[in-house]
Formats: structure tokens, C-alpha cells, sequence
């Protein structure tokens, strides 16, 4: 089999490794330093939509993590705002990372 092949196959079982949520966002913040390098210097928007689209498997991971722990114990409603607002805090939590790592400033 072709080393490419190989690296093919054992990328998904890598994607799913356990990781814990410090490590979870050690990564993503990992992820999103490494795609603001690269990412547009049109505008802040424009970089964000690219470092997230490059990152989505760790802020999906990181997400999946603090929406747990938000939500742990509490009623459905509860916990369904409970949700939103760790949702809300992350998406801000990227923008500025990536505002600072680029040194762009307006949406």
C-alpha cells in the first residue's frame, strides 16, 4: 500500500482520539495560531471564516466539552441556554484569537 494511502486511513482513527479538555483546547488554540499565519489580511471576517474552516474539527470538540460541562444538571431549558451562551463565549473566545494573531481589528 502507498504511504499516502496509509496516512489516509489512519487520519480518521487520530481524528477520533480521547483527548481531554485541557488538551482540546491546547489544540485548538494550536490550530487557530497555525491558520491565522495563512489566513486572508482582507478583513477580519474573511480570516475567520478561513481559521474556522480550518479548525472545525478542535472547535467542535472544544464546543462538544464546554457545552457539557455548562449543561451538566440542569433542566432542558436551562440547559438549552446554557448551551447557547458557551456556544456564544467560544465563537467570541476565536474571534479575538484570531483578531490578535493576525493583528487585523474590524469585522
Amino acid at each position: 500500500m502507498p504511504p499516502l494511502a496509509i496516512l489516509a486511513l489512519a487520519t480518521p482513527a487520530a481524528a477520533q482520539e480521547t483527548l481531554s479538555p485541557q488538551q482540546a483546547e491546547t489544540r485548538l488554540r494550536g490550530c487557530l495560531q497555525a491558520g491565522a499565519a495563512g489566513a486572508p489580511r482582507t478583513g477580519l471576517r474573511e480570516a475567520v471564516i478561513a481559521v474556522r474552516a480550518l479548525c472545525t474539527p478542535q472547535i467542535e470538540r472544544v464546543r462538544a466539552n464546554r457545552v457539557a460541562a455548562a449543561t451538566q444538571g440542569l433542566t432542558e431549558e436551562d440547559a438549552a441556554r446554557a448551551e447557547k451562551r458557551a456556544t456564544r463565549e467560544l465563537n467570541d473566545e476565536i474571534a479575538r484569537a484570531i483578531a490578535n494573531f493576525t493583528g487585523l481589528r474590524t469585522l
